[in-house]
C-alpha cells in the first residue's frame, strides 16, 4: 500500500483530519462503555445458562447412579432366585438313588449355563465340601473328591448354616482364597449362601455361589457410560472398590494407605457424602453425584418382590454396602459448561455485533497506517534502500532456495558477479553522488537484464549478483553473463558529461562449479576477479 493509498483511506473514514485525536478518544471511550456493558450481558447470559447446563447435568449423572443401583439390584435378584432354584434341585437330587453323583452333575449343569459363577460348591453341616464345580477356561470341571476343602472355619459357612430356610447370605466382595491362601492372580468373588434341608426338614448342609465380581463390575460401568463423568465404586469407609474400571485389591485384603483413599483426597466431599444417602453437588473438585448401595435395602422402591437376605454387618469395616459416585473433575465440567457460553442469546448477539463493528472501525484506522509501516520495515530488511535490489541478506537466502529446487527437479542453475571497474576512481574525482547515480543505473540494468525467475542484487559497494534459475546448461549461463556486460557498456549521462561504465563478471554453474551456496560463490567470485585481471592487464598493454 503506498501513501496515496493511505490518504485515501483516511479520507474515507476521517474526511477532516484535523478531529483525528478527538475522533479516537470519543471513539475509545465509546468502546469502553459499549464494551463493558456487552460483556456484562453476556456474562450474565452465560451465568444463566451454565447454570441450567448443570442442573440437567446433575439430572443425568443422578438417573446414571440409578441405573448401576439397579444393575445391582437386577443381578442380586437374579443370583438369588438362581441359587434358590439350585437349592431346590439339589434338594431333589438328595431324595434321589445315587444323590451325591446327582448333585454334582446339577452342579455341573447350572455352571454351565452360568457364566458369571465361579464355584457352585455344596458343603455338609460339618463345614466339608462334599460337591464344588470349577467354572475354568476349558469349561466347567466337578473338582475331585481329594481336592474338596475343609471351610469349617469361615465365617460364610457359618453364617450360612445359621441361617434360617428361605434365607439367602450375601457375603460382600472378598477375594478367593484356597486352602486359607489368596488365590492367584486376585479373583474378586462375591458369596451368596444358602442352608439346605432334606425330605423331613433336616439341615443337612449349605449351598455357595461364588459370583465373579468383575461381571457385576462391567455391567456396572456399562450401565455408567451414559455418565459424563467417571463411575466410581468407594466402601462406606471412603476407600476405592473400583475406580476407573480398576479393582482396587489393597483396599480388600490391606489396610491401603491413608493418601490413596477417598476420604484422604477429598476430605470435604466426603462429609457431604456422609450426610444423605444420594445427592449431587459441586465444588472446587468438580461435579460429584452419588448414590449409596445397601443389599439390605435393595428392592423397596422396585414392584419386584424382594428376597430375603441376610447381611453381615460390619460396619466398622464398611462391608454392608457401597457408594456409587460419578465424578467430572474440574478441566471436564469447565469443557463441558464452556459450551453453553458459546450460545449468547439474541440481544448479547446484538450487542456483540456492534462491538465488532466499533472495534473493527477502529482497527481499520490503524490498520493502514500500521499496514504501510510493517511493508517498509519489511522491504528494508530485503532490500537494498539505494538501488532497490535484493540485499546481501535477502540474495543469501533466495540462492540456498534455488540450490534446493535445482536439486530437487535436476535441473542446473547459476551465480552471475559483477564489480564495477574503476569505481573508485569515480567517486575521487566526482563525489558519491556520481558515484550513487551510476549504482542505481546499474541496478535499474541489472533488473532489466533479468528474467522473471533470476534475483538481482547488490551485495555491497560496487558488487552485484544475479541468481539464474532453471538453465539448461553452461551455455545458457555464458550468454547471460555476457548480455550483463554488454548492456552495463551503454553510456550514462552526469552532471559532468558522458560516462561509460565497465564491468568484470563472473560465472558459477551448479552442479558443474559446486552444490552449496559458498561453492558457487566463491568459483564465480573467482572467475570475476580473473577476467579483471585480465581488463587491466589488456589495459596496461
Amino acid at each position: 500500500m503506498n501513501e496515496s493509498n493511505k490518504n485515501n483511506v483516511s479520507e474515507f473514514l476521517l474526511p477532516n483530519r484535523k478531529v483525528r485525536p478527538l475522533f479516537l478518544r470519543a471513539l475509545t471511550i465509546a468502546l469502553i462503555i459499549l464494551g463493558g456493558l456487552v460483556a456484562t450481558v453476556i456474562r450474565y447470559a452465560d451465568q444463566r445458562a451454565e447454570e441450567s447446563l448443570l442442573e440437567s447435568l446433575q439430572n443425568e449423572e443422578r438417573q446414571v447412579t440409578v441405573s448401576m443401583v439397579q444393575t445391582v439390584e437386577q443381578e442380586l435378584f437374579a443370583t438369588t432366585a438362581s441359587l434358590q432354584y439350585l437349592v431346590s434341585l439339589m434338594e431333589r437330587n438328595l431324595a434321589e438313588s445315587r444323590p451325591l453323583e446327582n448333585v454334582a452333575q446339577t452342579l455341573l449343569d447350572f455352571s454351565a449355563t452360568h457364566p458369571s459363577f465361579d464355584q457352585l460348591r455344596y458343603l455338609d453341616v460339618d463345614g466339608q465340601e462334599v460337591v464344588r464345580v470349577d467354572s475354568t477356561a476349558d469349561g466347567a470341571r466337578i473338582v475331585p473328591e481329594v481336592e474338596l476343602q475343609d471351610k469349617s472355619s469361615r465365617s460364610y459357612f457359618q453364617r450360612a448354616l445359621a441361617t434360617k430356610k428361605g434365607r439367602v447370605l450375601v457375603v460382600p466382595v472378598q477375594f478367593n482364597k484356597e486352602r486359607g491362601i489368596l488365590e492367584l492372580p486376585l479373583k474378586p468373588v462375591m458369596r451368596l449362601a444358602t442352608p439346605v434341608f432334606d425330605k423331613e426338614g433336616n439341615k443337612v448342609g449349605v449351598a455357595v455361589i461364588n459370583y465373579k465380581v468383575r461381571v457385576l463390575l462391567d455391567r456396572l460401568f456399562d450401565a455408567g457410560k451414559l455418565a459424563t463423568g467417571s463411575a466410581n465404586i468407594l466402601s462406606l469407609q471412603g476407600r476405592w472398590l473400583m475406580e476407573s474400571r480398576s479393582i482396587q485389591p489393597e483396599t480388600y485384603i490391606l489396610n491401603s494407605p491413608e493418601d490413596r483413599s477417598f476420604v484422604s483426597q477429598f476430605p470435604e466431599e466426603w462429609g457431604r457424602i456422609r450426610e444423605r444417602t444420594a445427592g449431587s453437588f459441586r465444588s472446587e473438585n468438580g461435579l460429584f453425584t452419588y448414590r449409596v448401595l445397601l443389599p439390605a435395602t435393595l428392592g423397596q422402591d422396585t414392584s419386584i418382590n424382594p428376597i430375603s437376605w441376610t447381611i453381615p454387618r460390619a460396619g466398622s469395616k464398611g462391608e454392608g454396602g457401597w457408594i456409587v459416585l460419578s465424578h467430572l473433575p474440574p478441566a471436564q465440567l469447565e469443557s463441558v459448561l464452556v459450551a453453553s457460553r458459546l450460545l449468547p442469546t439474541a440481544s448479547a448477539q446484538l450487542a456483540l455485533a456492534l462491538l465488532i463493528f466499533s472495534m473493527c472501525w477502529l482497527i481499520a484506522l490503524q490498520f493502514a497506517g500500521n499496514r504501510l509501516r510493517m511493508e517498509a520495515l519489511k522491504s528494508s530488511a530485503r532490500s537494498d534502500g539505494l538501488t532497490g535490489l535484493v540485499n546481501r541478506g535477502e540474495f543469501d537466502r533466495n540462492l540456498r532456495r534455488a540450490i534446493c529446487l535445482a536439486e530437487r527437479n535436476s535441473r542446473a542453475m547459476g551465480v552471475v558477479f559483477i564489480d564495477v571497474n574503476e569505481f573508485k576512481a569515480l567517486n575521487d574525482a566526482h563525489g558519491h553522488a556520481s558515484g550513487d547515480k551510476v549504482l542505481i543505473a546499474i541496478g535499474k540494468r541489472l533488473g532489466m537484464s533479468c528474467r522473471g525467475s533470476d534475483v538481482a542484487a547488490r551485495l555491497g559497494g560496487d558488487e552485484f549478483a544475479v541468481i539464474l534459475s532453471e538453465l539448461a546448461g553452461r551455455s545458457d549461463a555464458r550468454v547471460a553473463a555476457l548480455a550483463i556486460a554488454e548492456r552495463m557498456q551503454q553510456p550514462l549521462y552526469l552532471d559532468h558529461g558522458e560516462y561509460r561504465t565497465s564491468v568484470s563478471v563472473g560465472f558459477a554453474v551448479y552442479p558443474e562449479d559446486g552444490v552449496s551456496a559458498e561453492a558457487l560463490l566463491a568459483r564465480a567470485d573467482e572467475k570475476m576477479y580473473a577476467e579483471k585481471a585480465l581488463s587491466r592487464q589488456a589495459a596496461n598493454a
